[in-house]
């Protein structure tokens, strides 16, 4: 299943991250506090907060599913970019930045988002993190093709200062990743 090896590296850096910088994360949410939502595509299914606000908004050869929490301090986010022309591999990251820069910083411009790291995941995904300087904020972002055409970008967004209240709650969106 696509994503498996990713939510495992999410999880490792995660982890990574909330040990080095001593912040103690908040509980899991009982699966009673948990809403399911499926991809119109069915590119995707997470389970999420049942408070946590969705919005869709959609153009031209794409939509996008965007959660937000109350406070609006995390967002969870899937791109779904498919115009029928077959995309090339050497072009992916290119296409994510660009993608990132629009929606996870304040000026919407290239070169906002700075990628701390990247890895190709067994799957042939690859797994992008990164901080947006203007919005003080950190992501995750997951970039896999499907269909030769579908480009995805899943993506968890934090307010630095916020880590250590959405660190566990972004970690088990991310582990409940599947593919219906």
């Amino acid at each position: 299943m696509k994503l498996n090896n990713l939510r495992f590296f999410s999880l490792m850096i995660l982890f990574f991250a909330v040990g080095c910088s001593g912040i103690t994360p908040t509980q899991a949410i009982p699966a009673s506090n948990l809403t399911t939502f499926t991809d119109q595509n069915k590119y995707y299914q997470i389970q999420l907060p049942k408070d946590w606000k969705h919005q869709q908004s959609t153009g031209n050869h794409y939509y996008v599913d965007t959660f937000t929490s109350p406070d609006g301090n995390a967002v969870i986010q899937n791109i779904a970019y498919d115009d029928g022309t077959p995309i090339s591999s050497s072009t992916n990251g290119q296409f994510a930045l660009n993608l990132l820069d629009k929606y996870f910083s304040t000026i919407g411009q290239t070169g906002s988002i700075t990628i701390s790291d990247t890895n190709m995941e067994n799957d042939g995904s690859e797994r992008l993190s990164w901080t947006s300087a203007s919005e003080d904020a950190s992501g995750i972002s997951f970039i896999e093709v499907r269909n030769e055409t579908t480009f995805l970008i899943f993506t968890v967004e934090w307010k630095n200062k916020y880590k250590s209240q959405y660190f566990n709650i972004l970690d088990q969106v991310t582990a409940s990743y599947t593919v219906p």
